[in-house]
């Protein structure tokens, strides 16, 4: 999954969490979502220890309309 997502022009990566379509040209990064409310679970695998001590937080997700 991760080479096929498509990087900002920061090189970063911005995903779409909706229930519909953000568009063919973002849909290599959506993620569809139930109708009403959900909620959002990162699970980190080999996490580095920022972390695990609770040094490093998350971005937070921004809801756009």
């Amino acid at each position: 999954m991760l080479p096929d997502l498509k990087r900002d022009a920061d090189g970063g990566i911005t995903v779409y969490v909706q229930n519909e379509s953000p568009g063919k040209d973002k849909e290599s990064n959506w993620l569809p979502a139930p109708k009403g409310s959900f909620f959002v679970v990162m699970r980190l695998y080999w996490p580095k220890p920022p972390a695990l001590s609770g040094k490093w937080k998350a971005p937070p997700l921004q809801r756009v309309n």
